[in-house]
């Protein structure tokens, strides 16, 4: 059977503590200006990571976050909230929260 190249892998629980380390990433992302994030489910890991980026990109001018078509209202809402709580390295880094893409 062939293996998708773009599919990864990964023990959740692994994951989740290499990402909340305090020495995950030691080092700033200085030259990070834009993210986009697509096909947002609001799992813990991908909160985990949004938050990880905000926190270490003090050039960061704007995120933009896209949930899955499939996600509810309720927790679009919760999305946005935890995201918006999130530590953010750049004063001016502007967070764009879309609908869902249908």
């Amino acid at each position: 059977m062939e293996q998708n190249p773009w599919v990864i892998h990964y023990d959740v629980e692994v994951a989740s503590d290499h990402l909340e380390s305090p020495d995950c990433l030691d080092q700033t992302l200085n030259h990070l200006l834009n993210v986009e994030i697509k096909i947002v489910e609001g799992s813990r890991l991908e909160l985990l990571f949004i938050k990880l980026l905000l926190a270490h990109s003090p050039s960061l001018i704007k995120m933009t976050i896209q949930p899955i078509g499939t996600t509810y209202a309720s927790k679009m809402l919760n999305i946005a909230k935890d995201v918006m709580r999130f530590p953010r390295a750049s004063p001016k880094a502007e967070l764009i929260y879309l609908d869902p893409d249908p």
